[in-house]
């Protein structure tokens, strides 16, 4: 999977800064956390497909985690296995309570090995959200809030 463009919405009550460059097809990622989070944490993740430029993406599926314990280990899933993958050019902590301080990922790709079987070549966009408590769809000022375009061919 080859990634083509990226961008980012943070809460600064959160994160001081939160920057995110795709460079070469490679992702990287610079944050600055200003406030711990705590147990509870979850993620709600979102992949959208289309099979040519000019036609809508459309949702294929969407998922919420517990980010706490898909960081501990507590169970294997496709989620921990980029989770570990992304460990090897990034620092992210590996339980929680996240402490504040800065964390990155420089040069992470999301390699053949990664991408499950099902998915069609074509256009993805892959987006990810941070939140405590019920996921809300509208959601004006969201913890952390991320969107990846990227190609499978």
């Amino acid at each position: 999977m080859t990634f083509k463009t990226g961008n980012c919405r943070y809460n600064r009550q959160i994160f001081s800064n939160f920057t995110m460059q795709i460079i070469n097809t490679k992702l990287l990622m610079d944050m600055v956390l200003v406030s711990t989070l705590s147990q509870g944490l979850k993620a709600h993740l979102g992949f959208e497909f289309r099979l040519t430029k000019g036609k809508p993406y459309q949702s294929i599926f969407q998922h919420d985690i517990n980010y706490c314990s898909l960081i501990r280990g507590a169970q294997e899933s496709i989620y921990r296995r980029w989770f570990t993958s992304m460990l090897k050019v990034g620092n992210f902590a590996t339980s929680c309570p996240i402490g504040k301080g800065y964390y990155y990922l420089h040069g992470w790709m999301l390699d053949a090995s990664y991408v499950p079987s099902f998915f069609y070549l074509g256009d993805y966009r892959i987006s990810g959200r941070f939140f405590y408590g019920r996921f809300k769809k509208k959601e004006d000022n969201p913890l952390l809030e991320c969107s990846v375009e990227a190609v499978l061919n």
